[in-house]
């Protein structure tokens, strides 16, 4: 009886197959959290250009609130304003680019015209 020790190459092949999938698994997600990161960051921004064209809006007297658009650096932001029961729905549309083109997000809000 030998008292070799060691690993027989098929047990090696085995290993580096398990760890060569595991580390793809690794890669793919890796990509995938990239790109939502950067999804992220793009609503957070399209979000916070929205926010404040509201608040611009909110400080206007109701008869001035009126739609229009205007940009941010890469941005495009337009406003539609409607008359709604006791004051004003405002729908904000932000384009901003993709890696892929571009992309909108709409945001709608009620703008209280009640002294």
């Amino acid at each position: 009886m030998s008292d070799t020790r060691g690993f027989t190459i098929t047990e090696v092949v085995i290993a580096i197959v398990i760890l060569s999938v595991g580390i793809l698994g690794l890669a793919g997600t890796a990509a995938s959290v990239t790109r939502m990161v950067g999804r992220s960051q793009q609503d957070g921004k399209t979000a916070s250009l929205a926010s404040e064209r509201f608040e611009i809006l909110r400080s206007l007297n109701c008869t001035a609130v009126a739609g229009g658009s205007s940009t941010s650096g890469q941005y495009s932001v337009t406003w539609s304003v409607t008359d709604v029961t006791n004051g004003k729905q405002a729908t904000i549309m932000v384009t901003g680019p993709t890696a892929t083109g571009t992309r909108s997000n709409t945001f709608t809000q009620i703008i209280s015209c009640v002294n």
